[in-house]
């Protein structure tokens, strides 16, 4: 019996494809909706000073009024969509800057409570330290560290306590 030929040469099948694929189309464009949403939740004045096009501006402070989750998401994609059309590189770096910045005030409201803890705990290197570098906050600052350590102890409410906090951040605030 005669060896049948193949009815396709494996040649034909070595090209290389530099499409990419629908799984990273649809990951692509969920990118673009999220960066809408993002950008739409920054608040209706940055997407106004955005430089966006019109109907891409118009698109996402619509968001906003949308209460039905399935025009919201059908909102989304039509977004997603708009923001193919341009290049949205500017937007995302509003985006960027906008959560940075929630991380910086996030970070420095924890570095404030944690002075505030190391001072109701006890430490009086600290509460010397600040009284050095801050002599006209001195003595409140000592009066409501101490009260701050009364209430502790008795578990009273944080009256004090929270008076400090403030204290603290105009310091900090001040720095």
């Amino acid at each position: 019996m005669a060896k049948k030929k193949p009815t396709y040469l494996p040649s034909e099948f070595d090209e290389i494809d530099d499409r990419p694929s629908r799984s990273q189309l649809k990951r692509d464009m969920t990118a673009l909706q999220k960066l809408g949403a993002d950008l739409a939740a920054l608040g209706d004045k940055v997407v106004r000073e955005a430089g966006l096009p019109p109907e891409v501006e118009k698109a996402l402070l619509l968001i906003k009024t949308m209460t039905k989750h399935e025009a919201k998401r059908r909102h989304m994609q039509y977004v997603g969509k708009l923001m193919r059309t341009f290049d949205t590189a500017h937007a995302q770096e509003l985006v960027d800057a906008a959560q940075l910045g929630h991380q910086v005030k996030t970070k420095a409201f924890q570095r404030v409570e944690d002075l505030r803890d190391r001072l109701v705990d006890g430490d009086d290197d600290l509460l010397q330290s600040l009284f050095e570098t801050h002599p006209d906050e001195g003595q409140r600052l000592r009066q409501l560290t101490l009260g701050a350590r009364r209430e502790n102890a008795n578990g009273k409410p944080p009256k004090d306590t929270r008076a400090l906090f403030r204290l603290l951040r105009d310091i900090e605030g001040e720095e």
